[in-house]
């Protein structure tokens, strides 16, 4: 299942016309000179529907070159829609998982070069956010990941349908195979959130709302539950409770960067001020955190030697992160982590802003004990 992307937009007005706000319009492009010859009357097909049918030549049809010339006539119409060329990528990569190992770089590479080219043309867009976890899950295995279900093969055959037909837009039909593998494996939480969005693309949100509060009773930190229940709380009018579900997205998987970009579109749409930075890790002149970083890294080095192997990720984190602040380096992301340290959430910002493979480790334990206080972190600090 492709992570939704399309309601945000739609979503985010209905926020800023409840708080008051001024919903700004998407910019339209110029029309088209008009035509001389009569033929170029003949009405062209709709993005949106070339993508059905490429989904469907994909997924039900198992037509892969069909499909493929389906997404390239798709992104050809409009080559700046960047859904479509979402569409695109997602196929790309798992063409990159199936086909023959001499090809799997080919075809990882045109996946990365669609994600690539969303993150550039909108860098803030929750579209962005679902193209750079695309691009984590291409740069190899996930920091934080979910629990592991062996499911009944009866079960996972049904799942692979239900799967296929919700690509194809067949929301009804995918909500009879899915009930069937949810049925047959109860403790696939995915399974259940698959199930719950089924509803919600059939605009059924009271039942897609209890299909995902379904999965987070299964696992109270999957990442997608948390995330499209947010979506399905707005829909039914509660803005708030959205916001929290996008928080906990977050805390669920500092990696996710879709939760991360739709946390940020509820919060202004509310009203709320962003203060998250990405940190740039470049030691250039050009870099205001280069100072801070180069400090950093020296501590972190000394932090090792004097803490010992055994010492905790965090410990040694955060000796580096408190020599880098008094290098007082003034650019925007070491900002961000004085401003935590101020606040005491320094614990909180180290694993969500420097998570690494060390910390990630150490990450679920950390999550269990201090639910709260990371949720309050961004709350408070990243969102003003």
């Amino acid at each position: 299942m492709i992570g939704r992307t399309l309601s945000v937009f739609a979503l985010t007005l209905t926020l800023a016309s409840q708080a008051g706000a001024v919903a700004t319009a998407p910019k339209k492009r110029q029309p088209a000179p008009m035509p001389s010859d009569a033929a170029a009357f003949e009405e062209l097909p709709r993005t949106d529907e070339l993508l059905r049918q490429a989904k469907d030549l994909w997924l039900i049809q198992e037509d892969f070159s069909g499909a493929l010339g389906k997404f390239n006539e798709a992104v050809a119409i409009d080559p700046d829609d960047n859904d479509a060329r979402l569409a695109r990528a997602h196929f790309f990569e798992v063409l990159s998982e199936i086909v023959i190992p001499g090809d799997r770089p080919k075809f990882a590479a045109r996946a990365r070069d669609d994600f690539e080219h969303i993150i550039e043309s909108d860098p803030e867009s929750l579209v962005a956010g679902v193209a750079r976890d695309g691009l984590m899950r291409l740069s190899g295995e996930p920091l934080i990941t979910g629990k592991v279900v062996a499911c009944p093969s009866a079960a996972a055959e049904a799942h692979a349908r239900a799967n296929a037909l919700y690509g194809a837009r067949r929301y009804t039909d995918a909500v009879v195979e899915y009930s069937r593998a949810t049925a047959g494996c109860p403790d696939n939480s995915n399974w259940w959130v698959e199930l719950a969005d089924s509803f919600y693309e059939m605009e059924d949100y009271e039942r897609a709302k209890s299909y995902f509060a379904k999965a987070l009773t299964v696992d109270r930190w999957n990442r997608e539950a948390h995330r499209y229940l947010a979506d399905t709380n707005v829909q039914l009018g509660d803005n708030e409770a959205g916001l929290r579900e996008l928080v906990l997205a977050v805390v669920s998987d500092p990696t996710y960067e879709a939760g991360w970009s739709a946390l940020r579109a509820y919060g202004g749409a509310m009203g709320r001020k962003w203060n998250r930075v990405y940190g740039d890790r470049k030691l250039v002149a050009e870099n205001p955190d280069s100072a801070a970083w180069k400090a950093y890294e020296s501590a972190r080095a000394h932090a090792r030697e004097t803490l010992g192997r055994s010492a905790p990720a965090l410990a040694v984190e955060r000796e580096a992160v408190k020599a880098a602040l008094k290098a007082q380096a003034s650019g925007p992301f070491w900002s961000m982590l004085a401003r935590a340290d101020r606040d005491g959430f320094l614990d909180e910002a180290i694993f969500l802003h420097l998570l690494d493979a060390p910390l990630a480790a150490e990450y679920p334990a950390f999550r269990e004990a201090n639910a709260a206080r990371l949720a309050s972190y961004l709350e408070t600090v990243i969102l003003r």
